[in-house]
């Protein structure tokens, strides 16, 4: 009888301590599951923003698009994260990560550590829709890097009755110069027709342009920071029809400039500014055309390797 019950006591701790391993392998399996998938969540996050972040500074700087989107993933990510962000174009960054977690119950069943990965990639995608740009028709044309161009033209430049003036959101000088100040604050879009203003407006004009002037007075095309007011937005139109009243002009893109002064009076008044490539917030779509406004925006990073691998 005792050798029964002893052989029954015996039995109960196998089964305990089976039941006890498995146990733990649960809490393995939940825990530390539970902690890879928390830190994988984070470092796709991490390279997601990495990414984005590298891509503002094409397509002008390749190289400092690498710096950048290594130091938001630094500051973001984990000491021991390995990170690497490569550039293959001018206007692509991909970012891939490896993160090693310490797992906790896993430890018991010998398992000491597992890594998790994550890969991101961010483009740059001509705009089709854009917020703040200000009241300049600037004619469509193959703009080069750093030139100088007439954002809004004079009777010097050969015309008359329209110099390129818009009238967006409503017309008259006080919305035309407002405009000027702050950007237009509702979205054009490529396809969208606008109206010009009538005359040269070349009053509203200085104390528009004079105002961006003054508030980045040293700013140069070499040194000036992106979200300076010197950076201007202008809508591409197809053509300026050449005589009086208001004419509607259609839009064909969007283009970026370093606003470097107004001068002339009357008729005569103009404003220049030199062609810049700029990275925005704004809509994107496939038929946007080219022409130097870019916004950032996520791809799948195998998108990317497969573009590369066909060219």
């Amino acid at each position: 009888m005792m050798r029964f019950i002893s052989d029954q006591r015996g039995s109960i701790a196998v089964m305990i301590g089976l039941a006890l391993t498995t146990l733990i392998g649960f809490a393995a399996i939940v825990v530390d599951a539970g902690l890879l998938y928390l830190n994988r969540v984070e470092l796709v996050n991490v390279v997601d923003a990495a990414a984005l972040a590298g891509v503002q500074d094409l397509p002008v700087d390749t190289v400092k698009a690498a710096v950048s989107g290594q130091a938001y993933a630094a500051q973001n990510g984990h000491p021991g994260d390995v990170v690497a962000v490569n550039v293959p174009t001018s206007r692509a960054v991909t970012v891939s990560a490896v993160r090693t977690v310490d797992l906790i119950f896993a430890k018991v069943l010998g398992l000491t550590s597992a890594d998790v990965r994550a890969r991101a990639a961010a483009v740059l995608k001509p705009v089709s829709g854009v917020i703040g740009v200000v009241p300049f028709g600037v004619v469509k044309q193959d703009f080069i890097y750093g030139q100088t161009y007439n954002l809004k033209v004079g009777a010097g430049d050969g015309y008359s009755g329209n110099y390129a003036a818009l009238a967006l959101g409503g017309t008259g000088s006080r919305n035309y110069t407002d405009n000027i100040k702050f950007g237009y604050d509702a979205k054009l879009s490529v396809g969208q027709w606008v109206s010009t203003e009538t005359g040269n407006m070349s009053g509203g004009t200085t104390e528009g342009v004079r105002y961006r002037l003054n508030l980045d007075p040293t700013a140069t095309f070499q040194t000036v920071e992106k979200g300076s007011p010197r950076i201007v937005i202008v809508p591409l139109i197809e053509s300026i029809t050449n005589d009086t009243g208001r004419h509607d002009a259609k839009i064909v893109g969007f283009a970026g400039f370093f606003l470097e002064g107004v001068a002339g009076s009357g008729n005569l008044n103009y404003v220049s500014g030199k062609f810049m490539q700029v990275v925005v917030a704004g809509d994107v779509s496939g038929t946007a055309p080219d022409t130097g406004v870019y916004s950032a925006t996520l791809v799948p990073y195998e998108s990317v390797a497969a573009n590369l691998a066909a060219q």
